[in-house]
Parts: structure tokens; sequence; C-alpha cells
């Protein structure tokens, strides 16, 4: 089956791949940058940049990057609400349950380093 695109359309497709191209590209390089900075303790950046808001950064980009990857390059963005939600609602719980079983595990490994 042939999809013909006008050129119009080509061109809007081609431009938002390479935008989303180059944002993917600028938050990686930051969290690249941050990272570095960090573990060599570039201008005394633990005392004014704790390694829990450096996670959390980290985190936040991570997540900026996954929507435009699913959003752009998968065409969920493209798709209708249902079927997004359809996709994006298991995600999040699947998510939720991952941390969940870190934290029971977390809990569990505490209790046994305490009762022996």
């Amino acid at each position: 089956m042939a999809h013909h695109l006008t050129d119009e359309e080509y061109k809007s497709q081609k431009s938002a791949v390479w935008r989303s191209t180059i944002i993917l590209s600028i938050v990686t390089l930051v969290e690249i940058g941050f990272a570095l900075m960090h573990y060599n303790n570039v201008g005394g950046m633990e005392e004014w940049f704790p390694k829990s808001m450096l996670n959390l950064l980290m985190v936040v980009l991570s997540l900026l990057k996954a929507y435009f990857i699913v959003g752009e390059f998968m065409h969920i963005k493209y798709e209708t609400r249902a079927l997004t939600l359809t996709i994006l609602v298991p995600l999040v719980f699947l998510v939720y349950g991952v941390i969940m079983f870190m934290w029971e595990g977390s809990a569990w490994n505490f209790a046994r380093s305490l009762w022996g």
C-alpha cells in the first residue's frame, strides 16, 4: 500500500523530525554535561548541587526525552486519544509497579540487615 505525501506534508514531517532530534541532542548534552561536572566536582559543584538534585534532574530530563521519542518517532502524538491512553496508562502502572517493588525490596533488605 503506497502512501503519497504532498511536498508540504513531507517538509512538515521532515521539519518535525529534525526539531525533535535537535531537542533530544540538546537534552542529552545537558545530561552528560551535568553528570561530568558533578563527577569531576567542577567548581565545588557537590556543595551547591547535591547528588539527589542531580538524580532528580536526570529523571526529569530522561522523561522529557522519552516523551519526545514516543510522541514523534513512534507517532503517538498523531494518534487518537483512546489509542494514546491505551498505551500510556499501562506504562504508568508499569513504572509505578517497578518503583513499588524496588521500595518494598529496599524495606525487606533493611529489615533483614536489622534483624540478622
